[in-house]
Formats: C-alpha cells, sequence, structure tokens
C-alpha cells in the first residue's frame, strides 16, 4: 500500500534541492543521577567530576581537528565556544561547590550548574545569539554521557542517499554527518542563526528548519524531497513532484553556473548606478564566502557573543576577535556593531534589577554608557582594530541625540589613553548610529550631524514602528517591512543621507530579499548589507533595474495602504527577474 503524499512548512535556511529516503534520528533522554552523596565521598565525586571534564575536552578537541582538517580552520571555530566552557573556571567552582555543600552527585551538580546558563540563553530576543543554546545542551549531553561512562557517537554511516528527520541536531552531530549519502536535513526546531543551519550551509545540505513536530509525523524510508529554497519537505510524492524538482535541480545548477560567471561583474543598475553589496556575517568563517559572493565589505558583524560567558571578555580576547575579521577583509570596510544585549543577559556580571519589557529597557548603547567602563574597554580593542584596516563602529539602540554625544566624547577618551600608553590605533575609524528605534528616523536630519554614517536596522525598526513582537506567534503576521509606514521612514533616512552627505547602510533581512531589490533601489539607497549567499541572486536583480523606473516603483507603493498591497505590486513588477523559486507561479 502507498503512503498518502503530504508536504511539512518550516523554514528555508541552507539552499537547495535533496532527495533520499527519511531516517529519523532520536535521541534517549539523558537521565540525571538525584542521588546525594556523603561527605567522605566528596573528593572523589569532585575528581570524578573533574577528570570526566577532561575527557569531554578531549572529544571536543579530536571534533575540531577533525573539522578543521575536512572542512576549514573557521568552521572549527564553532568549537572553540565549547572549549571555553569545558574550560570555565567558574563553571568549575559552581559544579563543585554544588557538590560539597548540598552533596549532589557529580551528574545533578553540573546540569545544575549548566541551568542558569541554558536560562539566560532561552531569554535572548536576538536569534543568533539565542540559538547558541546548542552549545550548552552539547556540552552537557557529552558531560552527562561520560559520568554515566558512555561515549556520543555521530550519526552512523548510510548505504543510500538519506534525509536526516530529527527535533534537533547538536554541532557535533552536524559536523559528523556523512555528506556524500545526507542529502537534506529536517528539524522541527532552530532558526537561520543557529549552527545547525550556519554548518548545513557551510557543507552544502539544504535543511528545512521549525517544522513543528515533523519528525514525529514522518515514517523512517519515506521517499522525501527537501525545499531548502521554498522552505518545504514533500514526503511519499507523486512521479509529477519528483519530475519537476529533478527539472528544478537541474534549473538551478544553470542558475548558479550563470551568477558565477557574473560574480566579478558590478552591481551597477542599467543607467549606471552603483550599489555597494556588504556581507552580514555571524562567523568568520563566512567572510571567505562573502568575498567568494562579491561582498564590497562587511556592513554588520555582531559582537554580543563575546559577552555571554561567565565573565566579560577582556580588551585583548576582544581585539583578537575584531582584529581577526579586519585583516581579512581589508582594504574593504568592516562594520562592527557594539554590545546590543539587554541588561537581563548581563545579569552574571552586572547589578541588574528584572524588567518587565527587556525589548525597551536597559540594553545596547543604554547600558554602555551607563557602564563606562565596560563601554571603554569594548572601544579601546575597536580602535586598535581599526589600525589594521578600514574599521566602522556601529552604535545600537539610540534614542537621544545626546546619546552619541556622549559615546564620540568616550571614544575621544579612549584615543587619547591609546596615544598616552603609545598603542596604535586608527585615527579615522568612523562612528556611526543604528537607526532602528523611530525616534531616530522621525529626527534623522538632527542625528545626522553628529555621526558618520547610518544604519538602518529594518528589523526592529518594522517591530517598534508597528507595535509587533516578532517572536510571538500570536501578533507575528503583523510584522512587515514592507508596511507603507515602514517604507516612509527607510525613504526619509535615505534622503538625510543625501543631504548630509553621510552614507545609509540597511542591513537588516529586507536588504536581503530579491522582492525588495527595485524598491530599496527607488526610495534611494545604494549600499545592502545582506547574508552572503544572497549577494549573487541580488546583484542579478540590480543589473536589470533601471534606477528611474525603481523609483516610479517606490512612489507607487508609498501610496498604496498595507504591505500585502506592496509586495502583490512588486511581484507583478519584478516577474522574471525574481529567483524562480520566489515567483508567484512556483510558490503555488
Amino acid at each position: 500500500m502507498t503512503s498518502p503524499y503530504y508536504m511539512l512548512s518550516g523554514i528555508a535556511a541552507a539552499p537547495g534541492v535533496g532527495m533520499g529516503r527519511a531516517y529519523i534520528h532520536r535521541k534517549g533522554a539523558t537521565i540525571i543521577s538525584r542521588r546525594r552523596i556523603n561527605t567522605s565521598q566528596v573528593d572523589a565525586e569532585i575528581d570524578r567530576f573533574l577528570n570526566t571534564l577532561h575527557m569531554a575536552g578531549d572529544d571536543i578537541r579530536r571534533i575540531r581537528r577533525m573539522v578543521a582538517s575536512e572542512q576549514g580552520e573557521e568552521l572549527a571555530q564553532i568549537f572553540d565556544a565549547q572549549l571555553a566552557m569545558i574550560e570555565d573556571v567558574q563553571i568549575k567552582e559552581q559544579t563543585q561547590q554544588w557538590i560539597r555543600e548540598k552533596l549532589y552527585s557529580a551528574e545533578r551538580a553540573f546540569s545544575v550548574t549548566l541551568q542558569q546558563m541554558k536560562k539566560m540563553f532561552r531569554q535572548i530576543e536576538n536569534e543568533y545569539l539565542r540559538s547558541r543554546l546548542s552549545d550548552v545542551v552539547d556540552i552537557e549531553n557529552r558531560v552527562l554521557v561520560r559520568l554515566a561512562g558512555g561515549e556520543t557517537h555521530g550519526l552512523r554511516s548510510f548505504r543510500s542517499n538519506v534525509i536526516v528527520f530529527a527535533h534537533d541536531l547538536l554541532p557535533s552531530e552536524m559536523v559528523q554527518l556523512e555528506r556524500r549519502q545526507v542529502k537534506g536535513i529536517v528539524l522541527d526546531a532552530g532558526g537561520t542563526t543557529s549552527h545547525a543551519a550556519i554548518i548545513a550551509r557551510s557543507l552544502g545540505i539544504p535543511i528545512v528548519l521549525g517544522t513543528d513536530s515533523g519528525s514525529s509525523r514522518v515514517e523512517s524510508g519515506s521517499e522525501s524531497i527537501v525545499d531548502g529554497n521554498g522552505g518545504v519537505v514533500h514526503v511519499c510524492p507523486g512521479d509529477d513532484v519528483v519530475r519537476e524538482y529533478r527539472s528544478q535541480m537541474r534549473r538551478q545548477q544553470r542558475h548558479r553556473r550563470d551568477l558565477d560567471a557574473k560574480r566579478d561583474l558590478p552591481a551597477e543598475t542599467l543607467d549606471g548606478l552603483s550599489i555597494t553589496l556588504l556581507a552580514n556575517i555571524d562567523l568568520p568563517k563566512e567572510i571567505e564566502l562573502a568575498v567568494d559572493n562579491g561582498a564590497r565589505g562587511v556592513g554588520m558583524y555582531r559582537t554580543e557573543f563575546l559577552y555571554l560567558n561567565y565573565r566579560l571578555p577582556s580588551e585583548k580576547e576582544q581585539f583578537q576577535a575584531y582584529a581577526k575579521i579586519v585583516e581579512a577583509m581589508a582594504p574593504a570596510p568592516v562594520t562592527i556593531r557594539t554590545i546590543d544585549l539587554g541588561g537581563d543577559k548581563l545579569s552574571h556580571v552586572l547589578d541588574v534589577k528584572t524588567e518587565d519589557n527587556p525589548f525597551l529597557g536597559w540594553r545596547g548603547l543604554r547600558i554602555c554608557l551607563d557602564e563606562p567602563d565596560l563601554f571603554k574597554t569594548q572601544l579601546r580593542a575597536l580602535l586598535r582594530a581599526s589600525n589594521l584596516g578600514k574599521l566602522r563602529i556601529l552604535l545600537p539602540m539610540i534614542s537621544d541625540t545626546q546619546e552619541i554625544v556622549r559615546a564620540r566624547a568616550l571614544m575621544d577618551e579612549v584615543k587619547e589613553e591609546l596615544r598616552a600608553s603609545g598603542q596604535a590605533f586608527g585615527e579615522d575609524a568612523e562612528l556611526g548610529v543604528m537607526v532602528e528605534v523611530p525616534s531616530v528616523a522621525l529626527m534623522v536630519d538632527r542625528f545626522a550631524p553628529h555621526c558618520d554614517f547610518l544604519s538602518l536596522g529594518t528589523n526592529d525598526l518594522t517591530q517598534y514602528v508597528l507595535a509587533v513582537d516578532r517572536g510571538n506567534s500570536k501578533v507575528a503576521s503583523l510584522y512587515d517591512p514592507f508596511h507603507p509606514a515602514v517604507l516612509q521612514l527607510i525613504k526619509t533616512v535615505a534622503n538625510a543621507g543625501v543631504s548630509h552627505a553621510k552614507p545609509v547602510n540597511i542591513c537588516g533581512e529586507m536588504a536581503g530579499d530579491p522582492l525588495a531589490t527595485v524598491l530599496l533601489i527607488g526610495l534611494g539607497l545604494n549600499r545592502l548589507s545582506l547574508s552572503p549567499g544572497l549577494i549573487p541572486e541580488v546583484k542579478e536583480i540590480i543589473r536589470s533595474t533601471d534606477s528611474a523606473q525603481a523609483r516610479r516603483v517606490a512612489d507607487v507603493c508609498l501610496r498604496m495602504e498595507t504591505g500585502r498591497e506592496v509586495k502583490a505590486y512588486l511581484e507583478e513588477v519584478a516577474g522574471e527577474s525574481l529567483p524562480y523559486w520566489m515567483r508567484s507561479e512556483q510558490r503555488e
């Protein structure tokens, strides 16, 4: 009897199409011993914990060496965070304290120690940072299995092409996949910035995330197709669906060859308007991908990951991280955003009270100005790194011009300190403002004179303008960067950039949406910062666009009432210039 055909919907996180039989990867629950020990057993239990931690560290170092050898040093750096946790003095001391004072078993003490860290990660609103929870879970799983006397194993080798279905895959599981047979991955959980997505993109494996218990619905061995372009999974498809996807795969290969052949062509409209395409990156490894795809610099590099350990990062640690990015991209510019965490995420190092609404609370530059020592340490590292190339410093969560004035005064103070100590730094490092709070967009003419450049963060700007928490499923459908109110603010900021001769970048997800390319050009933007893999597609659209026509398109969109109208009109205008998987007939 033939199983019925059905589809799963999720998030397209790594492009491409893969076909194979379903392999369901289910992990048994790790049992944590709740036993208490005797006082006479404390020293032995601590020794057992420390020895196990040492073995777990050896496991991770072995995996790191394997990944560095087979897939490159940059991807291997994903495991540096895990090694840092294994070697973290506070984690060791806290676990030993639970063993001594509560007489917990090593398993329970270690698990309780990590609970606070896991809670912190779960509460982070930034998807990229929240997804680092997988590192904590990976470490916990490895140590607990080792304490139980077992060993962790990667996914087994497969005899035929498979699609791996799972609730989630940890970094150590992802990097040990048998790439020749694994043609696609489908996960119930995760987002586009999770380690699973990052590693899948690096390995060239199509992945669809967030299928909401999809792994529990699929039968092992079912023929499956993963569409990493459209975010859908076909289970037990008919011959017509299979034929269509085989044809799509051939078209995609031809399309990619065409784009590769045009990689070095300028991002220039038909009438000669030059558009600068920059890359948003989360990992150093993506620099190579950015350059390969034609990026002319880095438009956004986040620094929050440095602040999520049990202690604040030193100036030296920060300098090394920033210098690596700046040197790798030189002479192209690199924009690095200063710390943009809420105070609740720094409660382990700062005295912070619980906030009812952290989205609108003590976060970003507000923390930096209230904690000048923390901010000046980061500024010192950034300014020293700016001596190695062209670095631009971006300030987040600004709502008042005096915040920029105070930030620049602190930067000048740091420069004087560096001069006095004889340390080299870049005198011409630029200071920019993130336009994500509506007050900045509405009063951009007052803000522009105080900064060297502006950067539109359309993700948060949309959220604040429309009063929509995009992480809340009940109202997420109201989140729409194509809403005319958002478009009007984008145009206002772009116009101010021209009036004040200040460059304006756009670095939100909208910048990488091919449907928005013509619109953004028409609104007056000529610097787009996007995911490296999307650069060739966006460049292709730019090269087939007339800027005068783009301005007419933008004018029409600004007169519309809803984002839905705007998107429907843009689809009609774009037609064949859209990537084939984004066209209406393809989605239908």
